[in-house]
C-alpha cells in the first residue's frame, strides 16, 4: 500500500507542478490570449461567409465553429504535447528530471492537464464568439453526451502525444518534420469544416481511425443534429477503444524510445 502509494506521488507530485507551470506560462501575457482567439477566429469567419455565400443551411455555422475549436487541441497534441521532452531537453531540464526520483508519465501529465486549460479557455471563448456573431445555434440538452465524448476524445488525443514526445527526445529537430507530415493530413481526414459523410467511403473508415474525427463527427451530431446515445454509443464505443489504445500505445513508444535515447547517449545531447 505504502509502495504504491509512493509511486503514485512521484507521478502526481510532477504532474500538478508542470501543470501549474504550464498554466501560469501559457496565460502570464494577456495579448497573447486575445491573439490566439482572434486568429482563429479570421478563419472561421471565412469560412462560414463562403458557406453563406454558396446558399449552405444555416447548421453549418455549427459544423464550422466547433471545428474550429477542437482542432485547437490536436495542435496542442502535436507541438505543445509532442515536443514537450525535446524543449525540455534543449533547456537542460530533461537531464534534471531523469536524475529526480519523479517519473517521465507525470511531466506528460502535467504538460497535458496545463495544456488541455489553456487550451480549453480559447476553444470556448472561440464558441462563445461563434455564437454572438454568426448567430448558431446548439442543442444544449445534448451537452452532457457532447462533453462525454469529447473528454474521450481528449484522453486518446493526449495519449497519442506521449508517443510523438518519444519521438522528439530521439529523433531531436527531425520531430518537428514529423510534426510537419501528420498537420495537414489529420486536419483533412478530422473533417475541420465539413461533416466527414461528405468523405468517400474509403476516407471515412480512415478517418474512423483517428480519435479527433471520431470525436468532433459525435459532438457535431449531438449539438447539431440532437442525436442521442441510441445513435452515438459507437461513437463512445470506439474512442473508449483508441484511449486504451492510445495510451498503451504510447506509454510502450515513450519507453521504449526513452531506452533507445539512453542506449545512444540522445537524452541530454543538445542540438540534434
Amino acid at each position: 500500500m505504502r509502495r504504491s502509494r509512493s509511486a503514485l506521488n512521484k507521478v502526481l507530485r510532477p504532474a500538478l507542478g508542470r501543470a501549474f507551470v504550464r498554466i501560469k506560462g501559457g496565460n502570464r501575457e494577456p495579448s497573447w490570449i486575445l491573439w490566439e482567439i482572434l486568429l482563429p477566429m479570421i478563419m472561421i469567419a471565412s469560412v462560414i461567409w463562403a458557406y453563406e455565400h454558396l446558399g449552405a443551411p444555416s447548421i453549418f455555422k455549427g459544423f464550422v465553429i466547433l471545428g474550429g475549436a477542437m482542432m485547437s487541441y490536436w495542435y496542442n497534441v502535436l507541438w505543445g504535447m509532442g515536443r514537450t521532452l525535446y524543449w525540455e531537453k534543449e533547456t537542460g531540464n530533461l537531464e534534471l528530471f531523469l536524475l529526480s526520483d519523479s517519473r517521465l508519465p507525470g511531466l506528460l501529465l502535467g504538460m497535458a492537464l496545463g495544456g488541455m486549460f489553456n487550451t480549453s479557455i480559447r476553444s470556448i471563448a472561440v464558441i462563445i464568439m461563434g455564437v454572438y456573431l454568426f448567430n448558431a445555434e446548439f442543442n444544449v440538452s445534448a451537452l452532457p453526451l457532447a462533453l462525454l465524448i469529447f473528454f474521450l476524445t481528449l484522453i486518446s488525443l493526449y495519449g497519442l502525444g506521449m508517443g510523438l514526445s518519444g519521438l522528439h527526445i530521439v529523433y531531436g529537430r527531425m520531430g518537428v518534420r514529423i510534426n510537419e507530415a501528420l498537420d495537414e493530413p489529420i486536419m483533412f481526414l478530422s473533417g475541420q469544416y465539413y461533416p466527414i459523410s461528405a468523405f468517400p467511403t474509403l476516407l471515412q473508415y480512415a478517418a474512423g481511425l483517428i480519435p479527433l474525427a471520431v470525436g468532433l463527427d459525435g459532438v457535431r451530431r449531438a449539438l447539431l443534429l440532437g442525436e442521442g446515445l441510441e445513435t452515438l454509443y459507437i461513437h463512445l464505443i470506439i474512442l473508449a477503444v483508441a484511449t486504451v489504445a492510445f495510451y498503451l500505445i504510447g506509454m510502450k513508444m515513450l519507453n521504449s524510445l526513452v531506452e533507445r535515447g539512453r542506449r545512444d547517449g540522445r537524452l541530454i545531447l543538445r542540438w540534434m
